[in-house]
C-alpha cells in the first residue's frame, strides 16, 4: 500500500512539474497586444507574431466559436497586417469552395461587385456579423484598387451558396465538353449526374434526399471523377469539384454517425486547402479563416480516447510535411463573456479551468500573444497536457479541456472579454 502511495505521489508531482514548465513559459513570454481594432495602423504590437510566423506562407486563423466578434476584429487587424507587412494576399475562409473561389474569380474587381458577390456567397455567421463589416466592405474592396489586391477563395466542400446553386452543373457539364469525355455518349448516365449535381448544390434540396441517392450519387460522380482523371490529372478543376461533391454525399450519407461526417467533411476541406495552396495559388501567401477546431493540428493525442477518433482539416493537411514546414495556426481563447453565432440565442462562456492557461494571464492584459513554437523550440519532450478553452470537437466550444495545445496550436491569441456578434446595420 505504501508503495502504491508513494507512486501516487511521484506522479502527481511529475505531472504538477511538467504543467509548471509551460506555465513558467507563459507567464514569463505574453506578448501583450494593444488593439484588436482593424482602425489600428501601428503594427509595432503585431512584430513579435510576425517574427514568430517567419517564412511561413500558410497562416491558419482560427476563432473558439463562429459568432466570436472580438476574435473578427482581431483577425481582421491580423489579416491587414499579413498583407501589409508580410505579403500575404489570399483570405481562404472555410466556406463554400466553388462560390467563393470561382465566384470571386467571375466578379468585377471592384467595391459595388464584391458587395453582392461575398453577402450571396460566404458563410453569413461572418457577412451579417458587425464585427466583420470592417473586413468585407472596407479591407477587401478597398484592395483592388492597389498594387496588391486580395484574392477571395474557399475549401469546403459544402458548395450550396448562390454561385454554386446557379452555376456548378453548368459549369461541370461545359467541362465534361470540353474535355470531349466519354460519359457524354451515356446520355442516362450524363443526364442523371447533372441532375445530381444540381441537388447537391441546392440547400434546400441537397438535405432531403434517402440514403440510395447519396450512395448511387457517389457511384456515378467517382466514374465521372475517374474520367477526369484520366485525362488530365489531379491538377484538373473538375476533379477538385468532384471530389468535393463525393465527399459532400458521402457526409449526407454518414449524418446519423456525427464523428463520421465530420471527419469526412474535414479530410476533404484539408484536400482542398492543398489543393489551392499548391496548384491554384502556388506562388501565393494564403491566410485560413476557420475555427478553432478545423485549424487544430496534432490531434488524436487526448487522454479521453473518444475524442481521439476526430480528424481535424489541419491535423490532416499538415501530413503533407512540405506544407507543415510552411504552417502557422494561431488559435483563439478568452476568458469570461458571452457568445453564440448570428440566430443563436447567446449564452455565457465557461470559465477558464483553475489552473488553465487563461488564468496564467495578468489581470492587467486584455489581449495577447504567445508563439507556443518558441516553447515547443526550448522543450521538445514537452508532451503534458494542460487546460485550455479551445475545441476538442467540432460542435464543443469555449469549454477548457486538457490537451497537448503547445502542439495543436503554433500559437494563441488570447481575449479576456468574449462578446457575440450582432446583425449589422
Amino acid at each position: 500500500m505504501k508503495s502504491i502511495f508513494s507512486c501516487i505521489l511521484t506522479f502527481f508531482f511529475t505531472v504538477t512539474y511538467s504543467q509548471n514548465e509551460i506555465k513558467t513559459f507563459v507567464i514569463s513570454n505574453i506578448i501583450p497586444i494593444q488593439s484588436i481594432s482593424p482602425d489600428s495602423l501601428d503594427f509595432s504590437d503585431f512584430e513579435a507574431i510576425g517574427n514568430a510566423i517567419g517564412n511561413a506562407r500558410i497562416v491558419m486563423l482560427g476563432e473558439q466559436d463562429h459568432g466570436d466578434a472580438p476574435t473578427f476584429l482581431a483577425k481582421t487587424r491580423l489579416i491587414k497586417y499579413l498583407h501589409e507587412k508580410k505579403g500575404f494576399n489570399v483570405i481562404a475562409f472555410e466556406s463554400d469552395f466553388f462560390s467563393a473561389t470561382y465566384g470571386f474569380e467571375n466578379i468585377a474587381k471592384n467595391k459595388q461587385d464584391f458587395l453582392k458577390f461575398y453577402k450571396a456567397n460566404i458563410v453569413p455567421y461572418w457577412t451579417l456579423c458587425d464585427a466583420s463589416n470592417p473586413l468585407f466592405t472596407k479591407v477587401i474592396p478597398e484592395s483592388f484598387g492597389t498594387s496588391n489586391p486580395y484574392i477571395v477563395a474557399g475549401f469546403d466542400n459544402q458548395m450550396f451558396y448562390k454561385y454554386s446553386t446557379s452555376n456548378l452543373s453548368q459549369f461541370i457539364d461545359s467541362l465534361i465538353r470540353d474535355y470531349k469525355l466519354e460519359i457524354q455518349n451515356n446520355e442516362t448516365l450524363f443526364k442523371s449526374i447533372l441532375s445530381s449535381i444540381k441537388t447537391l448544390s441546392n440547400p434546400m434540396l441537397c438535405i432531403a434526399e434517402n440514403k440510395s441517392f447519396y450512395s448511387n450519387t457517389i457511384k456515378e460522380l467517382t466514374t465521372l471523377r475517374n474520367e477526369f482523371n484520366s485525362k488530365k490529372g489531379i491538377e484538373n478543376i473538375g476533379c477538385a469539384l468532384l471530389d468535393n461533391l463525393i465527399a459532400f454525399a458521402q457526409q449526407l450519407l454518414k449524418k446519423s454517425d456525427f464523428t463520421a461526417m465530420v471527419n469526412t467533411r474535414d479530410i476533404q476541406m484539408a484536400e482542398t486547402l492543398k489543393w489551392l495552396c499548391k496548384i491554384k495559388f502556388p506562388n501565393e501567401k494564403v491566410i485560413i479563416w476557420a475555427a478553432n477546431y478545423h485549424i487544430s493540428k496534432n490531434m488524436g493525442h487526448f487522454k479521453k480516447k473518444s475524442l481521439n477518433d476526430n480528424i481535424s482539416m489541419a491535423t490532416e493537411f499538415v501530413k503533407d510535411k512540405e506544407l507543415d514546414t510552411i504552417t502557422y495556426s494561431l488559435g483563439f481563447t478568452s476568458y469570461v463573456g458571452e457568445a453564440g453565432r448570428i440566430g443563436t440565442k447567446t449564452f455565457i462562456v465557461d470559465n477558464p479551468d483553475k489552473n488553465g492557461l487563461e488564468t496564467w494571464i495578468d489581470n492587467s492584459i486584455n489581449y495577447a500573444f504567445i508563439d507556443f513554437k518558441k516553447f515547443n523550440t526550448l522543450n521538445p519532450q514537452f508532451e503534458t497536457e494542460f487546460e485550455m478553452k479551445s475545441c476538442v470537437s467540432d460542435n464543443n466550444v469555449h469549454k477548457s479541456y486538457p490537451g497537448q495545445w503547445n502542439k495543436i496550436f503554433d500559437g494563441i491569441f488570447f481575449i479576456r472579454h468574449m462578446y457575440p456578434c450582432k446583425i449589422k446595420n
